[in-house]
């Protein structure tokens, strides 16, 4: 039975009013499931709907569409597999692991959860710092610059790129067809709006990587790329599966790591007294990192179906509803962190959502705290100042169906530290 049939056998009397009508504060247009521009920024969205509506129900041209804020509820539902269901498609589209439940999760994961183990992880902390300064010594040089396209991209894609040994010389076509094969898979695992060429993108990436995994294979190469040929040429993956899989380890990696990378400099120019701190004791940026997840987090909404009629909140969730889970939005709940609205790098952190929880927390973790530890550690040591542009206001990632949010464009005036 359809969502939207599912739905529909339950009385008005017993669902809550939509989004749409409920009574939003002056200058807060009501919650999407589609941004329309409004909601790149959305933690006053969150704060009001914890407040008043902690489960909403938006309405979308496909179903109804419920989005769950609280920091209880939200980690409750992300430890419940078995009634909030990722598999929001069935069959499924494309091999990404956000999209599986066991028993194929479990063996898709198995498949690169070797490759991003801590210790693992470690091995690449002299690449990523000789990168980050790579990238950052221009922008002081010229003054500043635009923290994404200039450092945050440029790093996160070099460093999954060799994760993978998958060669990114061109970045703009690689992030190109990492941002259509995203769109891709939202339109079709999310109902999202597509971009009218992500299909063709998609299968142009995928044939990129089957050409570079038969590389990896020939070469008997030992990156995670080659772990997936491998797997591939043995019989353990279908060709399909290994192309896809590869796209999503590539598009997953360098994704939220780059918005994350952003949110770093944006808190710094909010907090500057955190760069001399942070230059004084080099282990405090780990401190900043788990709040920075906390704080300002990449991931806004994970996608679930629920298998069975559920209360949450006091409201009754039907079988079938589609659920977006805001874990950014639960990671702020004041029920859980104290002034949860504000960044602390003295708070408890533990528990945060900033990675996922359950069994799909995050599989590159250990890779995104690696590359944002060292990007805080070399920020605070290089710089005297870190201002945003007040000329060149941020600008948000928007539409689809804000999956990841945050900074698409963020630029800041840098100023070198000087003893």
């Amino acid at each position: 039975m359809s969502a939207a049939t599912t739905e529909q056998s339950a009385t008005t009397a017993e669902l809550p009013p939509y989004s749409h009508d409920l009574d939003w504060p002056a200058g807060m247009a009501p919650f999407k499931v589609v941004d329309d521009g409004t909601q790149g920024d959305p933690y006053a969205h969150y704060a009001w709907m914890r407040d008043n509506a902690p489960v909403l129900r938006a309405a979308s041209p496909v179903s109804d569409v419920w989005f769950i804020s609280r920091y209880d509820d939200v980690r409750k539902a992300m430890r419940a597999p078995k009634v909030f269901s990722s598999q929001v498609v069935d069959p499924v589209p494309l091999t990404f692991l956000t999209l599986f439940d066991a028993p194929n999760h479990t063996r898709l994961r198995q498949v690169v959860a070797q490759a991003f183990t801590p210790k693992a992880i470690a091995a690449f902390e002299g690449r990523v710092r000789e990168n980050a300064e790579k990238y950052l010594d221009p922008m002081i040089a010229a003054g500043g610059g635009d923290a994404v396209d200039e450092y945050a991209i440029p790093l996160s894609m070099s460093t999954i790129s060799a994760l993978l040994d998958v060669p990114a010389a061109d970045f703009e076509k690689m992030k190109f067809w990492s941002d259509e094969t995203f769109s891709y898979f939202g339109r079709l695992a999310r109902n999202a709006e597509g971009t009218g060429t992500d299909e063709h993108s998609t299968f142009e990436f995928f044939a990129y990587l089957k050409d570079t995994m038969e590389r990896l294979y020939r070469e008997e190469n030992d990156s995670v790329g080659g772990h997936i040929a491998r797997m591939w040429k043995e019989g353990l993956l279908s060709e399909k599966e290994a192309k896809e899989l590869c796209a999503f380890v590539f598009v997953a990696g360098h994704d939220t790591t780059t918005i994350l990378l952003a949110n770093a400099f944006r808190v710094f120019s909010e907090q500057p007294e955190l760069l001399g701190r942070i230059r004084q004791d080099p282990a405090d940026a780990s401190m900043f990192v788990e709040e920075l997840a906390r704080y300002r987090g990449t991931v806004q909404r994970a996608s679930r179906i629920t298998t069975e009629e559920v209360e949450v909140a006091g409201v009754t969730i039907p079988a079938g509803a589609i659920v977006r889970l805001l874990p950014a939005a639960a990671n702020r709940d004041s029920s859980k962190y104290p002034d949860g609205e504000t960044f602390d790098i003295d708070r408890t952190t533990d528990g945060h959502l900033g990675f996922g929880h359950g069994v799909h927390s995050c599989l590159g973790a250990p890779l995104a705290r690696l590359e944002t530890k060292v990007t805080v550690e070399i920020l605070a040591a290089k710089l005297g100042s870190l201002t945003l542009n007040t000329t060149r206001p941020i600008e948000y990632v928007r539409g689809n169906n804000l999956t990841n949010s945050g900074p698409e464009h963020l630029h800041v005036e840098l100023e070198s530290f000087s003893a």
